[in-house]
C-alpha cells in the first residue's frame, strides 16, 4: 500500500527518516527506510514524502518520493521525478496546483492519490468472468464450471477458453466471490455447494439447502486467499437433486470475481 507524509525527521549518515502520515495525527513512523535513488538534499523536513508500505506492514515502510509542500512546478522546486526515457515518473502536479499525486509506469498511469484522499490503481490485478451457455452437472459430482466468457480482466489473468480459471501473475491477498446457480428445480428437496478452490486442493465451501418446487438453487462462497504466484482459482459445484442439473448460463448467476487487495 502507498502512504501520503510529511516528513518530520531525517538523518542523513543512517538514510533513515521519521513521518507523521497526511490526515492523522496521531500516526508516525519513526526510523524508516528511504529509497537510495533519493537525495539527502531531497529530504527537507516539511516535505511532502510517498511511503511504501509493503503488506501493511510499517516496519517494512520505505519512503520512495520526496518534494516540496505547496510546490507549483515554479520556483518552488520541481514537481515530477522520472526515468531516464520519461516514460515512468511520479508528478505531483500535472496542472497548477492540482494536488494530486500521479504515478506512470511505461507512459500507463497506474496510480492517482487525489486532493480528496482516494487513491486509484488503475493497473491493479482484478478479473471477473460469468458461464455464457448452461452446463450440465451431476448430481452428488463436484463439477468445475467452465465460466466461458469474461467481464472484465486487467492483468489478462483469467482463461477462459482452455482451462477456465484465474492464474496469479504477483503474490498478494485477493478478494474472491464465487457464485453457483441452477436453472430451476422441481424437486422437494434438494441442496447445492458452491467452492472457490486454489491449486485444485484449498476448500471454501458455502451450501444452500431448499424445500419446494419451481425454485432456482444457488450458493456463494466469499473468501480472501493468500496466493503466490502461478497459483490458480477455479469455480466448483455440487448438488443432490438424483438429476442431472443446469447450471444456468447467464452474466448474473454463475460467476468468479478476483480482486487483488495487497
Amino acid at each position: 500500500m502507498l502512504e501520503l507524509g510529511i516528513l518530520k525527521t531525517w538523518n542523513a549518515t543512517t538514510h533513515k527518516a521519521g513521518i507523521q502520515l497526511v490526515g492523522s495525527l496521531t500516526t508516525y513512523l519513526d526510523y524508516i527506510s528511504v529509497a537510495t535513488n533519493i537525495a539527502s538534499s531531497a529530504m527537507v523536513v516539511g516535505n511532502y514524502v510517498l511511503v511504501a508500505i509493503p503488506g501493511g506492514n510499517p516496519r517494512d515502510a520505505c519512503i520512495v518520493a520526496s518534494w516540496p509542500t505547496g510546490s507549483s512546478g515554479g520556483g518552488g522546486g520541481g514537481t515530477k521525478i522520472q526515468d531516464a526515457d520519461g516514460d515512468t515518473s511520479w508528478d505531483v502536479e500535472q496542472t497548477a496546483d492540482e494536488d494530486k499525486v500521479h504515478g506512470k509506469v511505461k507512459g500507463v498511469e497506474a496510480f492517482l492519490l487525489d486532493d480528496a484522499g482516494v487513491l486509484t490503481l488503475a493497473k491493479q490485478s482484478r478479473a471477473a468472468a460469468h458461464l455464457a451457455v448452461s452446463q450440465n452437472i451431476l448430481t452428488n459430482t463436484w463439477t468445475k464450471i467452465l465460466l466461458d466468457t469474461e467481464d472484465y480482466d486487467t492483468q489478462n489473468e483469467f482463461d477462459e477458453v482452455t482451462n477456465h480459471r484465474f492464474t496469479a501473475k504477483k503474490a498478494g491477498y485477493y478478494f474472491v466471490v464465487g457464485q453457483a446457480r441452477y436453472v430451476t428445480v422441481n424437486l422437494p428437496q434438494t441442496a447445492c455447494y458452491a467452492d472457490v478452490r486454489k491449486n485444485g486442493g484449498e476448500s471454501i465451501t458455502m451450501t444452500f439447502e431448499y424445500s419446494g418446487n419451481g425454485v432456482e438453487m444457488g450458493a456463494i462462497c466469499i473468501h480472501i486467499f493468500q496466493i503466490a504466484v502461478n497459483d490458480y482459482l477455479e469455480l466448483w459445484t455440487w448438488q443432490n437433486s438424483g438429476a442431472t442439473q443446469q447450471a444456468r448460463g447467464y452474466a448474473l448467476c454463475n460467476r468468479l470475481c478476483v480482486h487483488k487487495l495487497s
